[in-house]
């Protein structure tokens, strides 16, 4: 018998699977019996029997039940699992796989049809956690080779922490993508910069005295604009004209930063 947590699970996984509520009520009630028939199954369930043997059937179909006859009467049992539940996770997975493929395929012709004459930028606003998580999601599933940012990187971790600030760096990596920052001068700021070759990441730190309340990313032609904690919110601008005038203002600035690091080392090469 099973007990509340335990059947809770199981039901979760089963709807999961693909059954429905009856379906799950139905199954589960056979599982508890080695051999049962729709009379006592619909009198456990509190289903009708028409119901009952509609649901059999289709359970039958997905290969959840099987059915045997001793004589004249009909039993229904379980299958066996493990071959059946397996099976349909591959069928899912398959699945999902071709939707993924779908959805890439008509991405750009919803994209031709919804881009207007006057090509007006796109404004987007998310909040919190999730719509952090959200926009990185995106930022890193673009087919881009390079992302800038401008931050301060104790900003992005009080909206996540750490470990996800770490699972972007892992994620960045394995897609192949790489990236610049201008990021303000800060101790979690130098341990990042001290890592800067093994995630495909050039950093430069601004002077002491140059603070980032927000903080942006600059990918494709979309601006991610990062305000504080306190704000939380996320605004993505998807503009191809703010996009290169925000890219413009970074060049100008890692230029800036790259002058005044020669200009420091100059005492010491004397």
């Amino acid at each position: 018998m099973l007990n509340k947590n335990q059947q809770k699970q199981l039901n979760l996984v089963l709807f999961k699977l693909g059954l429905s509520e009856k379906e799950i009520v139905v199954y589960l009630n056979a599982l508890e019996n080695r051999e049962s028939s729709v009379i006592t199954l619909s009198k456990n369930s509190g289903l009708t029997r028409g119901t009952v043997y509609d649901i059999v059937e289709k359970l039958k179909t997905k290969g959840f039940l099987a059915e045997t006859k001793k004589g004249k009467k009909r039993r229904i049992i379980i299958e066996n699992p493990t071959g059946q539940f397996y099976s349909l996770l591959e069928r899912q997975h398959n699945d999902l796989q071709q939707t993924e493929k779908m959805v890439e395929e008509i991405l750009p012709l919803i994209k031709s049809i919804n881009v207007s004459d006057d090509s007006r930028p796109q404004i987007r606003v998310y909040a919190g956690e999730t719509g952090f998580k959200k926009v990185w999601d995106e930022i890193l599933s673009t087919k881009m080779k390079e992302f800038l940012s401008i931050t301060r990187i104790e900003t992005f971790v009080k909206f996540v922490g750490e470990e996800f600030l770490q699972e972007v760096q892992e994620r960045k990596l394995a897609a192949g993508i790489s990236s610049r920052a201008i990021n303000e001068d800060s101790p979690l700021a130098r341990r990042m910069l001290a890592n800067d070759e093994k995630y495909n990441r050039e950093t430069r730190l601004t002077p002491q005295e140059f603070n980032f309340p927000s903080g942006e990313i600059i990918y494709g032609d979309n601006i991610a604009m990062f305000s504080t904690r306190q704000e939380n919110i996320i605004i993505v601008i998807d503009s191809k004209d703010f996009a290169e005038t925000h890219r413009m203002y970074f060049e100008m600035v890692w230029r800036f930063l790259k002058q005044k690091e020669k200009d420091d080392e100059l005492p010491s090469m004397r």
